[in-house]
């Protein structure tokens, strides 16, 4: 599977878990769902007010979502089963410099910064930008290692609400 056809599924697991968030209230045992999903990927400490919205599993992928209800901040964690797309989304990531701008998402890349997440060196890429309404937004994107392959981390949040404190402290939670 070439670069190209990856990072469309990516993009369409994504869409998929955006739909899904509008259907969050009829599973009964979101929690329980959830859970056993992210018990696949990786242990970690959500930052404080997540709670989980969905999770899945398709076509080789495992998606759990989680957000603090405020309808714009948002966690996601995107595993894959297949080892190559842990090397073809961190080559992407990487291409991702700071001060790059991406027009579609209107998110600029601000920083890139090395990490140690789940005992493994990782790039972080921190954008800005802003969201549909116009207001200021911060995002965090990262690759790392998984239980069952390469993890893709995607956090969301409102400038106002972004603390690196918080982020960090949930990043250093990964195990």
């Amino acid at each position: 599977m070439n670069n190209l056809t990856k990072q469309m599924l990516i993009t369409g697991f994504l869409l998929l878990a955006l739909a899904a968030c509008a259907r969050t209230a009829v599973v009964t045992d979101t929690e329980r769902i959830v859970a056993k999903a992210a018990a696949q990927i990786a242990g970690f400490d959500l930052p404080p007010g997540y709670e989980p919205a969905f999770g899945l599993h398709a076509l080789g992928y495992t998606v759990v979502a989680y957000d603090p209800g405020d309808d714009r901040s948002h966690l996601y964690l995107i595993q894959s089963a297949d080892a190559a797309d842990g090397a073809a989304l961190e080559s992407a990531l990487q291409r991702r410099l700071p001060g790059s701008r991406d027009a579609k998402d209107r998110m600029t890349v601000i920083e890139q910064r090395p990490f140690t997440l789940h005992d493994q060196p990782v790039t972080l890429v921190i954008s800005a930008g802003t969201n549909g309404a116009g207001e200021e937004i911060q995002q965090l994107t990262t690759v790392f290692p998984g239980r069952g392959g390469p993890v893709l981390l995607v956090l969301l949040e409102p400038a106002g609400r972004w603390n690196q404190a918080t982020v960090d402290t949930f990043l250093t939670s990964i195990h």
